[in-house]
């Protein structure tokens, strides 16, 4: 329930320093932004603007063969491949980002086209100088995006004429993408591109659950870094929306393709966040603390240090988890269930494919919230924060899944660890044991919160098992022995947990997918 008069905020409110500030806007171009912004007389100024930065981030975005889905081409250098079809999305881009970009700045195409023809009949050099030097001008938002939407018709004019050549080289889209990353980079009121920032518009999040968790968050670092992942996590479920949105207008794939560039861009960037750069604010932030504490009060104060720094280490571990755990999902995505560009055969096929990338995503990045929101919150449910909150259907059967996996690493140990005869050969079963205690960690982070309670009690007490188990504990023989009969033991129960979930009412007609699980497992192990 929420309660109805909240406790001060203590400290900073990070929240809204990331939601108003800009790493590249100064407070009066800011407040100009805001106006020009507050002016626009439609409603749905807010899903436009949304859209077209995500455009021209977009863009860019897709310009890397790195956000590009499809299996990664190992032992293809991408120098050596042809970008026709690729050079057909930037030019879907292009034409899109113009005609949005003209609908937001209320610019009527006969207007447009009488400026461009001015243009054209001016004679004297001078004069056309004066016109070109004129429309770099940025002192508002208007002139602002009127010079961005020159500048990539431009872009689109050049594209256009080069999609009439065969083959296109790498080196010629990528000066394209070049070109337009440099130009929205010059733009003074609308650059996209920098990540893990956030804009007042679109990014405010809308749950009041979420909103009271990170306003009662009384330990400094942990606000400044679950501020910045709920923002982050909701801005990644809004491209989710704006691709189910894209994918619906059935307009073609070059958009659609570049908007799943972003997603991969964005959710990639804050995997790393999450896996290192979090560790960082978190450690930084308790020295902080500590050093502002009054040397003689420290003794006085000690219970409390500790209390913070037992959280923090809770909040930095889940974090941690979460990271790698969204690094694999993005595989999984993007590698297995996303096709290439050049290998969409229909578009019934590519309709399957997108339904089931965005609700897979989905429901990690959902279920990544709610764990986040029970860190500080224990007894918040996914339903308090997402109306659209992963069906039952979709729980059971990534946990079958997960069980399936956690199967299969429990018996490649034991096999490995029975075979081992001598100490050299241990060596083998102990680097096995280091999949079944990171796949633990995984579990414990994803996959826990998805049992039943009369299934707790087993899973803790092997999860309590692999914690306390040291390298040096897998290596001697005695030890090693109830190792594998705990295992055994854990596995064994694993199989019929795997039966009992798959004869879930919710699962009765969805047969288990063996192949696409073995697929996840393999980038499990490759990670």
């Amino acid at each position: 329930m929420t309660r109805q008069t909240p406790l001060p905020l203590v400290g900073r409110d990070y929240y809204t320093e990331f939601i108003e500030g800009s790493r590249w806007l100064r407070e009066e171009q800011a407040e100009a932004r805001a106006a020009w912004y507050d002016a626009l007389p439609w409603e749905h100024r807010e899903t436009t603007l949304f859209r077209f930065e995500m455009l021209l981030k977009g863009l860019v975005c897709f310009g890397n063969p790195v956000n590009h889905p499809g299996p990664p081409r190992r032992g293809q250098p991408v120098a050596a491949r042809e970008f026709d079809n690729e050079l057909g999305v930037v030019r879907s881009v292009l034409r899109d980002i113009v005609e949005t970009g003209r609908a937001l700045s209320g610019e009527s195409e006969n207007t447009y086209i009488f400026q461009r023809y001015l243009e054209s009949v001016i004679v004297q050099d001078q004069a056309r100088i004066q016109i070109a030097k004129k429309s770099l001008d940025q002192d508002t938002p208007e002139q602002s995006i009127a010079l961005l939407l020159a500048t990539m018709e431009n872009l689109f004019e050049l594209v256009r004429g080069l999609t009439a050549t065969s083959p296109i080289s790498y080196r010629s889209f990528s000066s394209v993408i070049k070109l337009a990353q440099r130009e929205i980079h010059r733009s003074e009121y609308f650059d996209p591109l920098a990540v893990l920032e956030f804009r007042s518009e679109f990014d405010r999040i809308q749950a009041p659950d979420v909103l009271e968790v990170i306003h009662d968050i009384r330990i400094d670092p942990a606000r400044r870094v679950a501020s910045l992942v709920f923002l982050s996590l909701y801005r990644l479920l809004r491209y989710l929306t704006l691709i189910t949105e894209e994918h619906a207008r059935d307009a073609g794939f070059g958009t659609l393709f570049a908007f799943l560039a972003v997603l991969r861009s964005d959710a990639r960037a804050l995997a790393v966040f999450l896996r290192r750069d979090a560790a960082n604010w978190i450690a930084d932030g308790f020295a902080k603390l500590y050093e502002t504490a009054d040397l003689t009060g420290v003794n006085d104060r000690y219970d409390h240090l500790a209390g913070d720094f037992a959280k923090l280490k809770s909040l930095r571990e889940l974090l941690g988890s979460m990271g790698n755990q969204l690094r694999l999902e993005l595989r999984r995505v993007y590698e297995q269930q996303l096709p290439a560009l050049e290998n969409v055969e229909s578009k019934d096929d590519l309709d399957h494919a997108i339904a089931q990338a965005t609700s897979s995503m989905r429901s990690f990045l959902q279920n990544a919230a709610v764990l986040l929101a029970r860190e500080f919150s224990p007894g918040i449910m996914g339903e308090e924060l997402f109306d659209d909150f992963t069906s039952e259907r979709a729980r059971s059967d990534r946990l079958r899944r997960d069980i399936w996996m956690f199967q299969q690493i429990l018996r490649a140990f034991i096999t490995k660890a029975k075979g081992s005869a001598d100490a050299a050969d241990q060596w083998s079963g102990l680097n096995t044991f280091r999949f079944v205690r990171e796949f633990v960690t995984y579990f414990k982070s994803m996959g826990y919160q998805l049992l039943r309670y009369s299934d707790y009690e087993k899973f803790d007490g092997f999860m309590g098992l692999v914690d306390r188990l040291r390298d040096g504990d897998v290596l001697e023989v005695q030890r090693l022995s109830q190792v594998i009969e705990e295992c055994e033991e854990f596995h064994a129960y694993l199989g019929q947990m795997f039966e009992a979930v798959s004869r879930r009412g919710e699962l009765s007609e969805v047969a288990f997918d063996r192949r696409e699980a073995a697929k996840t497992l393999m980038l499990f192990l490759g990670h």
